[in-house]
């Protein structure tokens, strides 16, 4: 049986579940704004898939009013402050892919 959209992902200590709309990193839970956390499922969903800022956005923010495209850079930000800086790359000149933790080339 496929997963379905609201099966908990889990990448190493990394737990999403979209059901509840909670994340957890080594069993602690992470508070996430709202864009936060749809930003990171986007990713999550297609680790490794390269996204622009405006893909993003588009995505997950076109409906709101009080975000702009070039705001995804900072939500990325947070993101990694959050998370951990090696859980989403930034791929120069393109934008921003998932990287699994415990895959990511050394």
């Amino acid at each position: 049986m496929a997963a379905s959209a609201d099966t908990p992902l889990l990448f190493g200590s990394l737990q999403i579940d979209p059901q509840r709309r909670l994340v957890w990193k080594s069993g602690q839970a992470v508070e996430l704004t709202p864009m936060e956390f749809d930003i990171l499922l986007l990713l999550a969903r297609r680790p490794g898939q390269v996204f622009t800022a405006r893909q993003i956005y588009e995505a997950v923010a076109a409906d709101s009013f009080d975000a702009s495209w070039t705001g995804i850079s900072s939500m990325i930000y947070k993101l990694r402050r959050k998370l951990g800086t090696g859980i989403i790359e930034t791929v120069r000149g393109h934008g921003y892919k998932f990287v699994a933790p415990g895959t990511s080339p050394k």
